[in-house]
């Protein structure tokens, strides 16, 4: 065949073959990616074995597979890798400060928020006023329940709070929010941005931070334990190591009562020690769950009423018992309603969490490996619910026999503070299986019991006398409870076997089985054996 032949099908598929390979070569790194192949993985491992080449940097941060060794392995690990992730097997995403390898605590970027603005913080020291112009900020409803309602941009000004909208039907009706009235405040107002700016002028100083305000004249010791439910209705994702995503609380509020509740002595009597008012908790609870938690009264409250300008609460969480009371079922609390607000089911671990380090984690943990009977006795009080002193012998001798004879440990507790300290009476709380005690609003401090299957709290009542609070409070974390009247126990939550609402009005006589209710205790701690 001469040279100048037309080429045959051989020389045709040949000059094809050479130009596809030469193409893929020339573009080898677009040729790589279309196919599924990871350029710098590839060069690595060819390349590394040639002893030519670079160690390119992947998109993780890493040298490609095969330019690897042993260093690198050490200092970064093999873990997995996904874009936009931290790398890792997923375990690290849910670990406390201070655990883990190297120490980190991992934040999914959704969470964080934008890095250009400071949503909820407290801000620099000299970011104290705001500044809106003709553009005042407008009253949001974040989460809303009958009573308890969380709001961003709440005003207050000259004895007033006002909450800013121009669209009527952002916001529930006032009657379903806040009602009451007091020396704090009187009847909340709804006005529209023209109005604001006429009232309130086009600044104001800015409180930032989430505040808790209660409405209540007469606070209620399930006033913390409520409001933590519905801000935790914020973050439905709280892990059951209670790593939550939550901004800290800065204040709580009690704008209708004064610290102290006794006439101010002379200045020379600095001596006298003050009564200071009840806000339905021992002051000491919040220090050690809510320790970042600033206490304020009326005072302060009028303090900025007092000044020639707006407030401007950045997120209020409120609370109002009056409205609560009357949009709850018959025979549940007044503070049911957040209850009915979606939440993760580890939503109290944060708080029972801070409150488990101040009473000491490590002593806890020693003792959760044995069962503990706990008889919070209330027999020196001076008012409500306590057994005659034969009866409380008894039960006291009986529940100490039983725990001895299992292999339990029991504890008896006072409720009175001068009797048992405060700490010590809540390291026995936390560390309970099981709780015995006499009806009261005292019982709410068993919240912080440890939830597990034999976790139970026992309320002994008169014959015919009972209330729901600290039975729905408990079950709503995962303790058990059981309600003994007379001589009859109830334990199913079915309204077939609810016994009927009747408050105690504590001098009433108690009609008990000891033995039924020690032998109650064991059955209960003997159920996961």
């Amino acid at each position: 065949m001469r040279w100048t032949a037309p080429p045959d099908k051989r020389e045709i598929s040949l000059i094809f073959l050479s130009l596809a390979a030469y193409f893929f070569a020339y573009n080898i790194d677009a040729s790589l990616q279309v196919i599924g192949i990871d350029r710098l993985a590839t060069q690595g491992a060819v390349l590394s074995r040639l002893g030519i080449g670079k160690g390119n940097i992947a998109e993780d941060g890493r040298r490609p597979p095969g330019w690897r060794d042993a260093l690198e392995n050490e200092i970064f690990g093999d873990w997995t890798w996904g874009k936009n992730h931290v790398a890792g097997d997923g375990a690290e995403r849910t670990q406390l400060k201070g655990s883990g390898r190297h120490g980190a605590m991992w934040l999914e970027r959704p969470p964080v928020g934008k890095v250009d603005r400071r949503p909820l913080a407290d801000g620099g020291v000299d970011d104290a006023a705001l500044r809106w112009g003709d553009d005042i900020p407008t009253t949001k409803i974040v989460k809303q329940a009958p009573g308890y309602n969380i709001l961003d941009n709440v005003f207050i000004f000259n004895g007033s709070v006002f909450l800013v909208t121009d669209e009527k039907n952002s916001l529930p009706d006032m009657s379903s929010m806040v009602a009451s009235v007091g020396n704090g405040f009187g009847k909340w107002k709804i006005i529209t941005t023209s109005v604001a700016h006429r009232l309130l002028g086009d600044y104001g100083g800015i409180i930032r931070g989430v505040s808790w305000l209660t409405a209540d004249s007469h606070p209620h010791n399930s006033t913390l334990f409520a409001l933590w439910r519905i801000y935790s209705s914020l973050d439905v994702g709280i892990t059951s190591t209670g790593y939550t995503t939550l901004p800290p609380l800065r204040r709580l509020i009690f704008p209708h009562n004064r610290f102290f509740t006794d006439a101010n002595p002379d200045f020379g009597d600095h001596w006298i020690r003050r009564r200071r008012v009840d806000t339905g908790f021992h002051p000491f609870l919040l220090k050690a769950a809510f320790p970042q938690l600033g206490m304020q009264y009326f005072e302060d409250w009028d303090d900025f009423h007092k000044m020639q300008v707006p407030y401007m609460y950045e997120r209020l969480v409120v609370v109002d018992r009056g409205v609560s009371l009357k949009a709850v079922s018959e025979g549940q609390p007044a503070f049911a309603p957040p209850f009915s607000l979606p939440a993760s089911e580890h939503w109290w671990k944060p708080v029972r969490k801070n409150l488990l380090k101040f009473l000491g984690e490590d002593e806890v943990k020693k003792a959760s490996t044995k069962k503990v009977v706990t008889y919070l006795h209330t027999q020196n009080e001076l008012s409500g619910g306590k057994l005659s002193d034969e009866d409380h012998d008894a039960l006291s001798n009986a529940l100490s026999h039983m725990a001895k004879k299992n292999g339990y440990q029991y504890h008896i507790v006072s409720t009175q503070t001068s009797d048992t300290d405060w700490t010590d009476r809540m390291m026995a709380i936390v560390k309970s299986s099981v709780i015995v005690s006499v009806h009261g609003d005292h019982l709410l401090d068993s919240v912080f019991m440890e939830p597990s299957p034999t976790s139970r709290l026992f309320e002994l009542f008169p014959t015919s006398k009972f209330v729901p609070d600290r039975g729905f409070a408990v079950r709503s974390i995962g303790v058990k409870y059981t309600a003994w009247i007379g001589k009859k126990s109830y334990s199913s939550i079915s309204d077939l076997e609810h016994p009927p609402v009747s408050p105690p009005s504590g001098n009433e006589e108690f009609d008990l089985d000891i033995n039924a209710i020690v032998q109650s205790v064991q059955n209960t701690l003997e159920s996961d054996s």
